[in-house]
């Protein structure tokens, strides 16, 4: 359980906001020359209609960017830049370039370890004043990015504007909506699952060390005792996490508010650790506090 849906909506809504001030305006909608079609909505500068549903082949785009970043493929991530691309980074930070880009993103892989976790993604289209939609698509996507350099871990809660072109990321605007860098330390987990009664065919654990994916840190049981076992790298700290099932969060572990070694925030309990110095935890019983029975 990622909090992806609570998430989801805040970074959607931030970002639909965010995105008609950067390129549909501020000014409410006068009328305009062209009258909103069916499956069109929004305005820019008081024309109203102009935008709808992008192209899903563009959605794929942005989706095969995010898994080039995160397997660090920067063969495949300068096949997808258009040869003019511009990202801003920060209102201070740009890259601007092919060349730039190159040297900017292969120096930053050779320094740190990157993972990119695509979250959502949404394809819009924008119609030129007499109908005709203009020869590429915009994407507002949300992802988190974490950068592994040292012993130093920084996560990185985003979201982007992103303009593809010819089948090319062609300028990309980076909105960063939390930052937090922590101390890494390894960090080995354990749970028994001798008393779970259901079927399942991999135990995983996941939290805010891997971006609450929940495939992402499958557990091993080399001796068969039922008790598997992962070693993850966290930051200094709390660290809320959980164990879940088949790599997805349907059969993940379920606390109530209160709960002795969880942590509560809104409608999510998680287990709550702390950690301090390169630590290995007492094994747990699955969906429990403390050892089997």
């Amino acid at each position: 359980q990622r909090e992806v849906m609570k998430r989801f909506i805040q970074n959607l809504s931030f970002a639909v906001g965010v995105s008609a001030m950067l390129f549909i305006g501020c000014a409410a909608p006068g009328g305009g020359d062209t009258p909103a079609g069916k499956d069109n909505a929004g305005y820019v500068w008081g024309r109203a209609g102009v935008w709808n549903i992008g192209d899903a082949a563009a959605a794929e785009i942005w989706q095969q960017w995010t898994s080039h970043f995160d397997a660090e493929n920067l063969d495949g991530l300068l096949a997808l830049a258009h040869d003019s691309i511009y990202i801003e980074l920060s209102p201070t930070e740009q890259i601007e370039g092919i060349a730039a880009f190159e040297q900017r993103i292969g120096n930053w892989f050779e320094a740190a370890d990157v993972s990119m976790n695509a979250i959502w993604c949404v394809p819009i289209q924008y119609h030129e004043e007499d109908g005709t939609p203009d020869n590429g698509n915009w994407l507002i996507a949300g992802y988190d990015f974490t950068s592994i350099q040292g012993d130093t871990t920084t996560f990185m809660d985003r979201h982007a504007n992103v303009r593809i072109v010819d089948g090319k990321v062609r300028y990309a605007k980076i909105y960063t909506h939390e930052q937090r860098s922590g101390v890494n330390r390894s960090v080995t987990l354990s749970v028994d699952m001798n008393g779970y009664d259901g079927e399942y065919s991999s135990v995983n654990v996941y939290g805010f060390f891997n971006g609450w994916c929940a495939s992402c840190n499958e557990m091993t049981d080399e001796d068969g005792d039922g008790v598997y076992t992962a070693t993850v790298r966290a930051t200094e700290g709390e660290m809320e996490y959980k164990f879940t099932l088949d790599g997805g969060v349907d059969l993940q572990e379920m606390f109530e508010a209160g709960t002795a070694c969880t942590k509560t925030t809104g409608v999510y309990t998680n287990r709550l650790a702390q950690v301090e110095s390169d630590t290995e935890f007492p094994v747990v019983c699955f969906n429990a506090c403390g050892a089997c029975e």
